[in-house]
């Protein structure tokens, strides 16, 4: 682990699906998208703070998901 990383919030994909599963702003179409955007991440040891930030920014960014989803996905690690 470097200086520079960041805590893993997720380890494991049960993990991922019971967050998701807090957020009720997020479809079913959405929840899957987040979920395996995620899940890339996890096969390399877990998604840290900043990879988790990134991935949703990027999810966002893409219109892939809401204004409101980004916000209370932050809030899950917040």
């Amino acid at each position: 682990m470097g200086l520079f990383d960041s805590p893993k919030v997720f380890t494991t994909h049960e993990q991922i699906k019971e967050a998701l599963f807090k957020i009720n702003s997020l479809d079913y179409k959405e929840r899957e998208i987040v979920y395996q955007a995620l899940l890339d991440k996890l096969s390399q040891g877990g998604v840290s703070q900043e990879e988790y930030r990134n991935i949703i920014r990027k999810l966002r960014e893409e219109k892939l998901i809401s204004e409101i989803d980004k916000e209370n996905l932050f809030g899950l690690i917040e």
